[in-house]
């Protein structure tokens, strides 16, 4: 007895064959290229660091820690903190050119903050309020 192939079992048998081997290798080499990697900045790559200045209040006298700050021009930024409620910081008018080098400065909560760090070099002299009480501090920005 001889056994005959149903040839339309025979095409589907090949065209299987045919779209496998197209369809493998295509698949296998997307599998081992593997994704490019994003880099995480290292401690030494993040070039911004912080300085900050607590402003205490006891009783109706207030102290700023440190009274001078130095920061590096396009380095450092600058935090004000504060154990009093309300609490405001505004850079004087006689300063040099920009008269506040810091034009991000926004006060929430207990903080002053600057995240820019600022661009240009000199001393600025501010005035802190904390509770109705003014102290005037200065901030130095160096190269």
């Amino acid at each position: 007895m001889t056994n005959a192939t149903h040839p339309t079992r025979s095409g589907r048998f090949w065209t299987f064959v045919l779209v496998s081997a197209l369809l493998i290798p295509a698949h296998l080499g997307a599998q081992t290229t593997p994704p490019t990697p994003t880099p995480t900045p290292s401690a030494e790559n993040i070039k911004v660091k912080v300085k900050v200045v607590e402003v205490v209040k006891s009783g109706s006298t207030i102290t700023v820690n440190p009274v001078k700050v130095k920061l590096k021009r396009k380095q450092e930024i600058v935090v004000w903190v504060t154990n009093g409620l309300a609490r405001k910081v505004e850079f004087k008018k006689n300063n040099p050119p920009p008269v506040n080098p810091f034009t991000d400065l926004v006060c929430k909560g207990r903080f002053c903050a600057a995240l820019t760090p600022p661009d240009v070099l000199g001393v600025f002299n501010y005035n802190v309020t904390v509770d109705g009480v003014l102290l005037d501090p200065n901030v130095e920005v160096v190269p």
